[in-house]
């Protein structure tokens, strides 16, 4: 290694030492906080961690359930947080950072043996036990399609897509809606055992967000980072063209 990169080395550690911590709060998930089948930080968590750098801070990325995440952006202490799909019924809600990727191809999935399961439209799967995350954007879309909660059909609470998986292989679930990324990413061994039926039609952003207490001071400078990132192409380099 030259002396010059030595150098570059050098004084970057010595910034970052000196740098605020930024916690950031990431769903405890795949394929969004870590690779399928190991712990390594994803694509999405490398470049959020490297806009934080970007703006000066020295980042802690922090994985945390869905529900965990919207428990704490509600309440009165600012949280940064991500993947946070921005949605119509959000918009006013958070504070936008950036884009991180775009999700298309999510479909209700059903057991392979459940013949009795036939669904051609939408419509169709209000009679059966759907299950979904509280506040998560899918739950959101199927209530403005007019499903609900209730005990023998209709949307059931679940924790996460793995225990929505894993209740759907049971039977205490009929159908899922998950996209294909989370479907490939969350089924482990029982995947072989699952078909879809329809699409939902569902496409979703997803972002980089900030509940309303963080400052205008923090907002600015992640926003000043993210475009920056952008125009020096780091990145498309980092996530291609999502």
């Amino acid at each position: 290694m030259s002396v010059n990169m030595l150098l570059i080395l050098f004084f970057l550690n010595c910034s970052l030492a000196h740098a605020e911590r930024l916690l950031i709060y990431i769903e405890d998930t795949q394929p969004y906080a870590y690779a399928k089948n190991s712990n390594t930080p994803t694509p999405i968590a490398d470049f959020v961690k490297t806009i934080a750098i970007r703006a000066g801070y020295q980042p802690e990325i922090r994985p945390l359930s869905w529900i965990g995440i919207m428990h704490l952006v509600n309440g009165s202490q600012p949280v940064i947080f991500f993947p946070v799909a921005r949605t119509p019924f959000r918009e006013d809600k958070y504070i936008w950072l950036g884009g991180l990727a775009h999700v298309r191809g999510y479909y209700l999935y059903k057991k392979k043996d459940r013949i009795d399961i036939q669904i051609n439209k939408l419509e169709d799967a209000k009679e059966y036990r759907i299950g979904v995350i509280e506040d998560d954007a899918r739950e959101q879309f199927l209530k403005s399609k007019n499903f609900k909660a209730s005990n023998n059909s209709g949307l059931i609470n679940i924790s996460d897509n793995n225990e929505g998986i894993r209740l759907l292989s049971v039977g205490r679930l009929d159908l899922l809606p998950l996209s294909q990324d989370n479907f490939d990413h969350n089924c482990a061994t029982f995947c072989q055992d699952f078909v879809t039926t329809i699409n939902l039609g569902l496409e979703l952003d997803l972002q980089l967000g900030a509940n309303k207490a963080t400052s205008k001071d923090v907002v600015d400078r992640l926003r000043n980072a993210y475009t920056s990132l952008q125009k020096d192409g780091t990145r498309q380099r980092m996530l291609g063209n999502n």
